[in-house]
Order: structure tokens, then sequence, then C-alpha cells
């Protein structure tokens, strides 16, 4: 985990056993016995987008935190699954939207600019149901640079551990850009240190 004043991860060299994984879905069912070499994705960017070393080239190996998931189906069964970059519970232009980031961003938009994907924390912002439509397109618009949050309907926490309920039946739920249908509720804890990515 990464500590103030300290430099963070390690000098390496990549091997031919390093894993190339492409984006936030892939990393998220990688095996954590590999080192891996992250191509796109929100994890990606937040790092800088760094080109990937060749093998024998000198890099830097640097741990990353996982998101564990245990999600609530509408039938009463759980399941429990790693996340990489985010949750997303509801809608930018209706209703409650709530983005948990474990690297600050989600695509194109920067949601929490202070988040890190090694500081043992996750990112919470949360636009609150009662924002008007012409509100919402300007968070909206601004989210891409990070200048959404000074609002007083812009709600923004780090935690390592939170749960959220469904507020209707067809609530919006993705994780990872990948929709999940049929919730009811979610868990969310931050898994410190999870991955070993080299830049």
């Amino acid at each position: 985990m990464i500590t103030r004043g300290e430099l963070w991860g390690v000098p390496t060299t990549r091997t031919q056993a390093d894993v190339v994984v492409n984006g936030d879905l892939e990393l998220a069912s990688s095996s954590t016995d590999n080192r891996l070499i992250l191509n796109g994705g929100d994890i990606a960017h937040s790092l800088g987008d760094p080109q990937a070393p060749a093998i024998g080239a000198s890099c830097t190996e640097v741990p990353i935190d996982a998101l564990h998931l245990i999600i609530t189906l509408t039938n009463g069964s759980t399941v429990s699954r790693i996340a990489a970059s985010h949750v997303m519970i509801g809608h930018w232009l209706r209703g409650r939207l709530i983005c948990v980031s474990n690297s600050g961003f989600i695509g194109s938009r920067n949601v929490s600019p202070r988040a890190h994907p090694n500081d043992g924390l996750f990112d919470v912002m949360t636009l609150h149901s009662s924002m008007g439509i012409q509100q919402r397109f300007r968070a909206r618009q601004k989210s891409v640079l990070g200048t959404h949050a000074p609002h007083p309907l812009v709600e923004t926490s780090r935690a390592r551990t939170i749960e959220f309920a469904s507020t209707f039946r067809s609530e919006n739920l993705c994780v990872d850009g990948c929709r999940i249908r049929s919730w009811t509720a979610i868990q969310i804890e931050i898994v410190p240190d999870y991955w070993r990515l080299l830049v």
C-alpha cells in the first residue's frame, strides 16, 4: 500500500513469465500468482496509460488494490466476485447515482480525483436523487475534468467497506462496466495489495 513520502513500487525487469491483460474486466479475473502488464482500462488510465515494457527491460512493480463484492440477487442467492475499477449504481440523468471507484476514473470521467489504486481505500461519489436535470448534465460534463464535486448535491467520501440496497427492482448496477441484473444488495470491501502490475 502506498505510503505518503515513500517511493511506490520496486524496480524490476520484465520476464517472459509476466502476463499481459487487457482492461479492467480481464484484470479482475487474473491470477494473483502472476505479475501483470495492464493494457487499457480505468486502472491503467489512473497510472498514466503506461506503455508495456519489453521483455528484459527495466520497469517498476507496483501493488494494486482490488474490490471484493458480495452481491445479493432477487432469488436470495449471493455472488462473490472481484472487481478492479468500479461499481456504479443508478444513472447520471435520473434518480440517485453512486460511483464506488478504486482508480478514480470510470471511462473518460474522473469521478473521484483524489482516488489512488493502492491507498487501501475506495472513493465514493454520490449524486443525490433531488438534483435537477440541468445540474446533472453539467455535473456529467464537469466529471471529465473532475470538477463536478464542489456542489451541495454531490457527496464524496472514502471507505474500506460499504453496502447498498437497491431502491427499486430494476435499478442499474454495473461492475467494471458489466451490468448485473436482478440484484437487491451489494457489499463492497477493499482488498489491499491484491495484484502486482509492471509499469
